[in-house]
């Protein structure tokens, strides 16, 4: 009454939910919708409802993948460029560990090691602020949504958690790839003369 007072829908309904004898089945369903509708009501369906927020749901998972795109495409550059800089820095050392015998292989396989450490870490320190902020926020959306006690909008699955560290442990192995082939490529005679 006090958002329609002084309207044309004061003192009346705004909606009204109904249920149809036999509203299963779709023509019948149909039927008694194509009525109410010629009637000058909007009618929408429990069904077509939920399809509604299911098509809503779904563009949002877009949007929230593809930020997650776009944050996997930096860190992959930011690994990159830490594992060129550590190549840089590490050259002497390289060369050294390559005229103490190391072989090409070994020396590859410790930059892509360091870059799975990135990953993981990277990982798991996002994970945790992640579960973190989910819990404390999930009280709060629970009653700005009015989902009733017991329910949670955010939920996390601890299996869920460790596929994802894993998956970006691989993915920063893979970012990781072009460095440690740098590194195993390099000459141990001009490492050793780098200052």
């Amino acid at each position: 009454d006090i958002t329609t007072k002084g309207t044309a829908n004061y003192r009346k309904y705004n909606y009204v939910f109904a249920k149809v004898e036999g509203g299963e089945n779709e023509a019948k369903l149909k039927a008694v919708q194509d009525v109410l509708k010629g009637k000058g009501f909007a009618v929408q369906s429990v069904k077509e409802a939920q399809e509604f927020l299911t098509s809503i749901i779904s563009i949002l998972q877009g949007i929230v993948a593809a930020f997650a795109a776009i944050a996997i495409i930096a860190s992959v550059f930011g690994i990159v460029n830490t594992m060129y800089i550590s190549v840089l820095q590490r050259t002497r050392e390289i060369g050294l560990m390559k005229a103490l015998g190391m072989r090409k292989r070994d020396i590859g396989r410790l930059f892509r090691f360091e870059a799975a450490w990135i990953g993981f870490i990277g990982g798991l320190i996002g994970s945790l602020l992640a579960v973190g902020l989910g819990m404390g926020l999930n009280p709060w959306i629970t009653e700005q949504l009015d989902l009733g006690k017991g329910n949670s909008l955010l939920i996390f699955r601890p299996t869920e958690i460790v596929m994802l560290i894993i998956a970006l442990m691989i993915v920063s192995i893979l970012a990781g790839w072009l460095p440690s082939r740098k590194a195993a490529k390099l000459d141990p005679i001009e490492a050793l003369r780098t200052e």
